[in-house]
């Protein structure tokens, strides 16, 4: 819970040209020893502005490596100090999900995928928790392909500690806790038709079944919640 109230405050501090000094100070002090890193941030500091988050976060650069370590470890110094990009982000999928579900006869279901490897021990987590609610500590990259999915799961040998996982996640506009948003049009990889879940999303896990044409393949079964469900049912939180 300490990492979803450091969101919370997070989100609630305003923009500043001290908070916007301190990122970009966080993001050198990270990459103190790489010079062509380094750089990279001096072009980010002259250029970046807050509409440009996404594009930003979704290259292979020190961005989106700075912003994962931060929220995968959750260090809420580092969080404080990336403030400024992690609420840019955050109100970026807010007002382009807000613009998509303009009304209650807008809400729909969808269905998104994310394949990855997972470690045995994690994989025993989820399915100790089936029934219960997560929070995913990081910003969600899913696709709208279950083949684009299942690349990014992989294979794995039986004797591997990993495993190849998908996870299939049904979504409602009168279920979400947080935003999510179609960002494909920001993606060098167009194709691969991401959207993109904020940081500090809860999911329901529910099934979690072999996929029967592929081998050694599972698929997690989450669906989202809205957020009365979300604190009702908060002593069954864990993080993911």
């Amino acid at each position: 819970m300490a990492h979803q109230r450091t969101i919370d405050s997070l989100l609630c501090m305003p923009h500043t040209l001290e908070s916007k000094a301190e990122m970009v100070a966080e993001f050198r002090r990270m990459y103190n020893d790489n010079q062509e890193i380094l750089a990279q941030i001096d072009n980010f500091e002259n250029t970046y502005h807050s509409n440009a988050a996404v594009q930003w976060y979704t290259r292979d650069s020190f961005v989106w490596r700075a912003i994962n370590q931060a929220l995968r470890s959750s260090d809420a110094d580092a969080m404080f100090k990336l403030r400024y990009i992690l609420t840019d982000l955050y109100l970026h999928l807010k007002e382009s999900y807000q613009q998509s579900h303009r009304s209650f006869w807008d809400s729909k279901s969808e269905t998104f995928y994310r394949g990855q490897l997972m470690s045995s021990e994690e994989f025993e987590t989820f399915k100790s928790l089936r029934g219960c609610i997560i929070s995913i500590n990081t910003f969600l990259s899913t696709t709208a392909s279950m083949q684009i999915a299942l690349m990014y799961a992989g294979k794995c040998h039986e004797n591997s500690n990993l495993v190849s996982v998908i996870f299939n996640i049904e979504t409602n506009s009168q279920t979400l806790a947080r935003p999510c948003a179609n960002i494909s049009h920001y993606s060098l990889f167009q194709d691969e038709e991401e959207t993109l879940f904020a940081m500090g999303s809860f999911f329901r896990i529910g099934n979690i079944r072999q996929l029967l044409d592929a081998d050694n393949v599972w698929v997690i079964y989450l669906t989202t919640i809205s957020d009365n469900d979300y604190r009702f049912n908060i002593s069954h939180l864990t993080t993911a």
